[in-house]
């Protein structure tokens, strides 16, 4: 039998001892039926491949031990306290073993050597153990394998987070800056959904503005968007704020926080890919090749400004939302958005939205000939015509200085934007211009009709006398004359005096009449009579 010939297939096990426990189990059974021959042990011989004589000393070891495995040899083993040395000396196995020659030589024993103290951890004890006795348990659990969550459909589930730019950029007061980015991801698609930049370092304001640029669908946002059901974020103040749970809760979203960043892989994976596809290309990279202990490569290249920093982000978002494959979906984030049949929750319109998460600093501002003073700049409101000296209250979406919002001070009534006076457009500055004219136009036509109305109201009182006459009349005169020419009046008594219906009882007296008098009131029955 040549060398090769000994060599089980592939399939069978890769060593005759994973074979040994199966074949001695057949033959032990053909033994206790009696019908265990050498053609048998032969068969098992030729298929592990071993000799016979091997074959019948597995076998009678195995009905002495009472175990199909082969016999394991005598060799150090790992024992509970050999483990806790280990955890004294914090996995540093050169310090535990110098102490177990130092126990072994106490008691008078052979010590182990380095290496088979080695060959021992190697065997019983596992990598993610090791790192747990060096580092702690959330370093163990980096070496324990995790499930697979499953598919969701699109905007059922969104993860959240922070990442620092590892490039240094340079800010409009000309000084040099970390900034961080936040972002939402869609689980189901990998679709980012939005995103916010913020100099220094990341706050609950750069989560609102991730997330009103995440559910809003309209330019320059979207095309996807809509509200998810599921926000899993891990346990950052910033997020977990009360500010931003408020936000959430207004939307009816429910928020998830995750003990470990492993079950939120979306968004970490995501985090790896924009450290290696977008941050590594950028000039100032902190984690380039270093030249020395000292130097990095390009670190006195000249920085990027903020704004091209921001730019550049952007469009390396939407080349991945629109290019880049994913190999989960075998599609396009955006492809595997738009051929996702699941139903978009609605989102709020823009004014609710911003109301939902923008900021206040509950201080009393007052519109004045040059706008609303805020932050040592101006703004000017797009409906502040003829409202100066308004109290005001002033709130925004972080990230978003270029306009603010105005709200009422007492009641709270919204009245619209306001843009930084210097830099509004033509549409905003035509749009305020003819918002005078209007309420100039409809001033002056309220002031016109007033005027009509007093002049209507007091026209007895302005009309011009007429000229005196050459004859002047006394005004006894005067009277006799206009009683002259007065048409007689109607009599206001009847002529006839007044008749009941019914005959006036005997009884009765008339006013003024004596009551002795009979003679008259008989008089007068008889004439009510006739």
């Amino acid at each position: 039998m040549t060398a090769t010939e000994g060599v089980p297939e592939a399939g069978l096990g890769r060593h005759r001892d994973e074979l040994r426990p199966a074949a001695v189990a057949q033959l032990l059974r053909l033994r206790e039926s009696g019908e265990l021959r050498t053609a048998h042990v032969r068969l098992v011989a030729d298929s592990v491949g071993v000799s016979v004589r091997t074959v019948w000393r597995w076998l009678a070891e195995a009905e002495q031990t009472g175990s199909l495995e082969k016999p394991e040899r005598r060799r150090f083993r790992i024992t509970e306290e050999v483990i806790d040395v280990l955890a004294d000396c914090q996995g540093n196995v050169k310090r535990a073993h110098e102490h177990l020659v130092e126990v072994a030589v106490a008691a008078g024993e052979k010590p182990p050597g380095l290496t088979t103290l080695h060959d021992a951890i190697a065997r019983d004890l596992d990598p993610g153990f090791m790192a747990g006795l060096r580092e702690g348990i959330p370093a163990a659990r980096g070496f324990d394998p995790c499930f697979q969550r499953p598919q969701v459909a699109r905007n059922e589930v969104w993860e959240g987070d922070h990442k620092q730019a590892e490039t240094v950029v340079m800010m409009p007061d000309g000084k040099p800056s970390r900034v961080w980015v936040t972002w939402f991801e869609d689980r189901g698609t990998g679709y980012v959904m939005g995103w916010a930049v913020t100099a220094g370092s990341a706050h609950r304001g750069s989560v609102l503005a991730a997330v009103r640029a995440s559910v809003l669908r309209e330019a320059p946002y979207g095309p996807a968007g809509g509200l998810p059901g599921l926000v899993r974020v891990d346990g950052g103040a910033d997020f977990l704020s009360r500010t931003v749970r408020r936000a959430f809760g207004l939307l009816g979203v429910p928020v998830h926080r995750v003990r470990s960043a492993r079950h939120k892989g979306g968004i970490e994976r995501l985090n790896r890919t924009s450290m290696t596809r977008f941050f590594a290309d950028l000039p100032r990279y902190t984690k380039a090749p270093r030249l020395d202990h000292r130097r990095r490569l390009g670190e006195t290249d000249p920085p990027l400004t903020f704004e091209a920093f921001v730019g550049l982000l952007g469009e390396w978002v939407h080349q991945h939302n629109t290019e880049h494959v994913v190999q989960r979906t075998g599609m396009t984030p955006l492809a595997a958005w738009q051929a996702d049949p699941a139903e978009i929750r609605p989102e709020p319109n823009a004014v609710e939205l911003r109301a939902f998460m923008l900021e206040s600093d509950h201080r009393v501002h007052r519109i004045t000939s040059h706008g609303v003073e805020f932050a040592g700049r101006a703004y000017m409101p797009e409906n502040g015509v003829g409202r100066i000296g308004l109290e005001v209250r002033v709130r925004w979406m972080p990230h978003h200085t270029h306009e603010i919002d105005l709200y009422t001070f007492r009641g709270n009534r919204y009245l619209g934007r306001a843009f930084l006076s210097n830099e509004a457009s033509e549409e905003l500055r035509a749009k305020v211009l003819l918002e005078r004219d209007e309420h100039s136009r409809v001033l002056r036509a309220a002031l016109q009709r007033s005027g009509e109305r007093r002049r209507e109201r007091h026209l007895p009182s302005t009309r011009p006398e007429l000229p005196v006459s050459a004859v002047r009349m006394t005004e006894a005169e005067a009277r006799a004359e206009l009683e002259g020419a007065r048409a007689p009046a109607a009599p206001r008594r009847r002529t006839q005096p007044y008749r009941p219906l019914t005959p006036i009882p005997a009884t009765w007296k008339r006013p003024g009449q004596d009551p002795h008098d009979t003679t008259s009131a008989s008089t007068a029955s008889k004439d009510d009579a006739s």
